[in-house]
């Protein structure tokens, strides 16, 4: 395995202040390695990009970018307001349309998970802001974002 991970087509990286005013304008915290993330690399592709779990395999499409780039942060979350769980941050989406998000909860701040759109059911509307309420079709992968990191792989599964 790589020691540091390869990231292809990025944008200009974040700043503090792109962080800033998204954290701003969500009412969130992002956890630290995602930031640290945003500011080295800022959207594109990990060239190791299949994630493994539960004999299931997890082939990541690009990071979202945030304060520029095609598909960013900002429009993920504007456009999953009222659908989503308000814990949970749309980071990446998967080569077939399902995404990758983030945990900013309380209960659960930086775990990383797979929502699959084909079976995904929001929570009602009264459970959006209760602590890992989040749905149907919605998956634990990583207990952070460094750990899914860690866990892409370029290898098909055997």
């Amino acid at each position: 395995m790589e020691a540091q991970q390869t990231f292809l087509h990025t944008a200009e990286p974040a700043t503090q202040a792109d962080i800033q005013a998204f954290e701003a304008e969500h009412g969130t915290r992002l956890p630290d390695d995602y930031k640290a993330h945003l500011l080295a690399y800022n959207g594109g592709y990990p060239k190791r990009r299949t994630f493994f779990k539960d004999d299931h395999d997890f082939t990541l499409n690009q990071f979202f970018s945030i304060g520029t780039g095609r598909t960013t942060l900002h429009g993920a979350r504007r456009r999953t307001y009222g659908e989503l769980h308000n814990d949970l941050v749309f980071f990446a989406d998967e080569t077939g349309g399902d995404l990758f998000c983030l945990s900013v909860g309380p209960e659960d701040y930086g775990s990383v998970y797979y929502v699959a759109h084909e079976s995904y059911k929001p929570p009602k509307r009264k459970d959006m802001s209760l602590p890992r309420q989040y749905g149907k079709g919605v998956y634990f992968l990583a207990p952070s974002f460094t750990a899914f990191l860690q866990g892409l792989s370029a290898a098909e599964a055997v």
